[in-house]
């Protein structure tokens, strides 16, 4: 995994994550927000999809969702919910750096 996600403003963004076991079945969500807390101010949330073999999750933030975004950066984590409990997908949360583009 990567150690900081960079998501251009007014540009969709898709973020595979590989995992070393399926999640099928597996409620997936993940959200970006301004702090570790997952009180603190929502960002964004991804929209998200699994792999038919259920070992890669796809993540994806459309641009009309990154032209919005004002703040520089954030924090993003992956809940899983398997058989009624939330286990983890990510040992910490990941940074998130929101860059502006130089070409419209």
């Amino acid at each position: 995994m990567t150690d900081v996600i960079e998501v251009h403003r007014g540009r969709t963004v898709k973020v595979p994550i590989h995992l070393q076991y399926s999640v099928l079945g597996d409620d997936i969500t993940s959200e970006i927000r301004v702090g570790v807390d997952p009180a603190s101010t929502l960002i964004a949330t991804w929209d998200v999809e699994i792999s038919p073999n259920g070992r890669v999750i796809n993540l994806s933030l459309d641009n009309s969702v990154t032209q919005g975004i004002t703040q520089s950066g954030g924090w993003m984590d992956i809940k899983r919910v398997t058989g009624g409990e939330p286990v983890n997908v990510l040992d910490t949360p990941i940074p998130v750096v929101f860059r502006n583009v130089v070409t419209s």
